[in-house]
């Protein structure tokens, strides 16, 4: 079984070996951090070759920090490496923020950037510092990161968002790479939406007894070419029987005489096969229009004789039906003397 190289306790071992010879002490929690993720970089075979961003000559043996590494601590930290695997150079910067620690990682002839953003507290315990490992009282260690766990949640940001950045497909024995839940879970909901597009969603089913939406305009009433509306405005007069024909068809009903073919009075009106309905004298008002028993004049001229309109073939009074009340009476309460 392969041992993880970056296992907490490897790690934490290692970076006691780092720091200098003559102070092996951490004065914060952002040194702790810094020194850690030191650690880690020389445990994945990178090269210190200086922890300062204008110099690039460090003589310097298995890593070991040199005295001072800190001095900027704990606003900046500067530490810059080399990679056998890479002819690259890599600078890394860490910055306090507030109650943050920002990494800052590039490869300077690439322009790969990396960034980790963590919190230091909870990382670390600020309690803990500052610490010298080399007390005789001196507490393990792991207490100053609260615990192996947080020390392993560190590690796998760490090689997330810094090492397969900056060195992506690093080949080490004991160092695996480890996936983004972020891109994982973008990919599934890409794949879940590519199914669902691939099955058509089912129509929904309308109600046998929803009214219809189209009864107004049956497709036997709407003009069979929307040319012929105002043709007639062109020719009011009889046709000439001498004419030759015309393009469109007479008795449209359009034109300047208005009678009960024009269709101001709707589509279909003056259709034989017509019926007449309730709600609306002809069935063209929307439903409940006019409630049974109102007082309802029917829509459209009357022209007895006709289906469709007006009151022929029909009885007088049956229901809404009925032709318009007269209007001679008078008024209610005009013979009551007390009114």
């Amino acid at each position: 079984m392969t041992v993880n190289i970056l296992d907490p306790s490897a790690v934490l071992a290692l970076l006691s070996t780092l720091l200098p010879e003559v102070s092996k002490s951490l004065a914060s929690p952002q040194d702790a951090i810094a020194a850690l993720l030191h650690a880690a970089f020389t445990a994945l075979a990178f090269r210190l070759i200086s922890v300062d961003e204008d110099s690039s000559s460090l003589s310097s043996s298995g890593n070991v920090l040199p005295v001072g590494w800190n001095k900027d601590g704990p606003g900046h930290y500067t530490f810059k490496y080399k990679h056998d695997q890479s002819s690259l150079v890599f600078l890394v910067r860490l910055s306090k923020l507030g109650t943050r620690t920002l990494v800052n990682a590039i490869a300077l002839e690439s322009d790969k950037v990396a960034t980790l953003d963590v919190s230091t507290n909870d990382f670390t315990s600020p309690s803990f510092y500052p610490h010298d490992l080399e007390a005789s009282n001196a507490s393990p260690l792991v207490h100053g990161f609260i615990s192996s766990n947080r020390v392993s949640d560190l590690m796998s940001q760490f090689k997330l968002k810094i090492i397969q950045n900056l060195l992506p497909g690093l080949q080490k024995e004991g160092y695996t790479e480890v996936a983004d839940a972020t891109s994982t879970g973008t990919s599934s909901n890409a794949a879940l939406l590519s199914q669902d597009q691939r099955s058509p969603r089912p129509r929904p089913v309308t109600p046998p007894d929803a009214p219809d939406r189209y009864a107004h305009y049956p497709p036997s009433a709407m003009p069979r070419n929307p040319l012929e509306i105002g043709r007639r405005d062109l020719d009011p007069f009889p046709t000439n029987p001498f004419a030759p024909p015309s393009l469109f068809p007479h008795g449209s009903g359009d034109g300047m005489y208005v009678g009960p073919d024009h269709p101001i009075f709707g589509f279909g009106r003056t259709d034989p096969s017509a019926e007449r309905r309730p709600w609306g004298g002809d069935g063209f008002l929307p439903p409940m229009g006019a409630p049974p028993g109102a007082r309802f004049d029917p829509v459209g001229p009357l022209f007895p004789g006709r289906n469709g309109l007006g009151r022929g073939g029909r009885t007088p009074g049956a229901g809404n039906m009925r032709g318009p009340d007269n209007d001679e009476f008078m008024p209610p309460g005009m013979g009551d003397m007390f009114m």
